[in-house]
């Protein structure tokens, strides 16, 4: 088999197809997934243009991270679950704040149980202090009562390990876990005033979050060292509180410390755009889900189809190889053949001007108030491209407001001619985003089909040389 798929004998590669087709039918697609038996590796399959190590944005399985971070500190005696917050940090709490407030521990903020209403990090995402301005938020109900999912609880998760050992959480991390799985130090966003943002913005590869697994369902042991102890995975993959109000089966089964469970057993960590790993120890089974997910109600359901049919013969590897390879291939394109320079209309976003050119390939030039920045477009196969896409680029709405952001996003482009005109397709690399950019009839549409970005529409005016 390929590098790109692995079956092994006794694993029905025909259920692996057919759940990747029947995924598809739901707006559910597969980028990579991992699946291991009692620590053995029994399928992996990494579609086309995408690779098993490059890492991309979990989104909410950040939190799991942080809930193992937070383990670490547990063992070290550095942290308690009863560790109260404002008495650990009391430099970072407000002036005023209720009793209520001054009581909440590590383990209200761990079970989802801070006392707020809603999640609060967009009120902390460009605070001068990111837990200060948690703490200044008032609270509806008694910490430890109540479930209300709340990313911002997280970040001030991370910001007690940080204050606990003295080292950024990714530093921490590293040192402790990623290190010693063989992971490189990955990426983790922070908040404006630098703290890790904890339940969101971490990257990692398909290898790196199933090794995470394979540690948690082995119990805290990696190469016969333990990374983490068995009572602290106990504690955290339990139940401490419950989303009742969510009407999903696996997000009504119960929370635990940053863990959901599953309503078939088992733990799992869950991102935005259905970023998943889950761990099943009735069934030695460990799976990571890397993709592009609308419904991931929808995604679980598969998920257990897929699981309870999988041990039933060996079926067609070469069929599911060929899924892999061709699954996002786009269709072959007419060469563009041309050279075309618009100015763009009145757009509030500094896009001045576009030049599309080139015969097999198609470059796009972005000329804006932040400068230059082109990228190259395949006709019939994907290029991977490093470029600002600054006020283009989704996300996850209010909680990751980052549009404006001049970072440099990585992106596979590739054209095709669409009825009216040309058909950009960007599939990002980093994150499980996907937009489609029509030019046609005078204008630029922008459509997110992964993602959150308001459909954006731009007046485009052939101008014959750059002015």
């Amino acid at each position: 088999m390929g590098e790109r798929v692995f079956v092994k004998k006794g694993f029905n590669a025909d259920a692996v197809n057919e759940f990747i087709a029947a995924c598809a039918a739901d707006g559910i697609n597969l980028r990579a997934m991992q699946i291991y038996k009692h620590g053995e590796p029994a399928v992996k399959v990494c579609m086309a243009p995408y690779r098993f190590d490059m890492p991309m944005h979990l989104y909410s399985l950040s939190k799991s991270f942080t809930s193992a971070a937070v383990g670490v500190c547990c063992d070290m005696g550095l942290l308690t679950p009863d560790t109260v917050v404002s008495e650990l940090m009391p430099e970072r709490m407000p002036e005023e704040m209720s009793e209520a407030a001054r009581g909440i521990r590590l383990r209200d903020l761990l079970s989802m149980q801070s006392g707020h209403e809603e999640c609060k990090l967009y009120k902390m995402r460009w605070a001068d202090d990111a837990v200060k301005a948690f703490f200044e938020q008032p609270l509806t109900c008694g910490p430890g009562t109540k479930f209300a999912y709340n990313t911002g609880a997280t970040c001030v998760c991370a910001a007690c390990v940080e204050k606990a050992t003295g080292m950024k959480p990714v530093d921490f991390l590293y040192e402790k876990l990623f290190s010693k799985l063989g992971i490189k130090k990955p990426r983790w966003r922070e908040t404006g005033d630098g703290s890790c943002l904890g339940g969101t913005g971490l990257y990692l590869s398909s290898d790196d979050i199933t090794k995470f697994g394979l540690m948690l369902a082995n119990g805290g042991v990696w190469n016969g060292e333990r990374i983490l102890s068995e009572e602290y995975i106990r504690l955290a993959t339990s139940k401490h509180s419950q989303d009742v109000n969510n009407g999903s089966p696996d997000w009504v089964a119960g929370y635990g410390f940053q863990f959901w469970l599953n309503s078939r057993g088992g733990f799992r960590g869950d991102g935005a755009f259905g970023q998943l790993l889950l761990v099943f120890p009735e069934r030695g089974t460990v799976m990571s889900y890397m993709g592009e997910v609308g419904n991931m109600a929808a995604e679980m359901l598969h998920i257990y189809s897929l699981l309870d049919k999988l041990e039933s013969g060996d079926g067609d590897a070469a069929a599911l190889e060929k899924t892999a390879e061709t699954f996002y291939l786009p269709a072959k394109s007419e060469p563009f053949g041309g050279d075309v320079l618009y100015e763009v209309g009145e757009n509030g976003i500094g896009l001045q001007k576009i030049r599309l050119y080139g015969e097999n390939l198609l470059h796009c030039v972005l000329y804006t108030d932040y400068g230059v920045h082109e990228f190259v477009c395949g006709g019939g196969d994907y290029i991977l491209n490093h470029l600002v896409l600054r006020n283009l680029n989704p996300n996850i709405g209010f909680l990751d407001p980052d549009t404006g952001s001049l970072e440099r996003v990585s992106v596979f482009a590739a054209y095709e001619k669409s009825e009216n005109g040309w058909l950009i397709t960007l599939r990002h690399a980093d994150t499980c985003h996907v937009q489609r950019w029509y030019f046609g009839g005078g204008k630029l549409r922008i459509k997110v089909f992964v993602g959150d970005l308001p459909e954006r529409e731009f007046t485009l005016a052939e101008i014959k040389e750059e002015q």
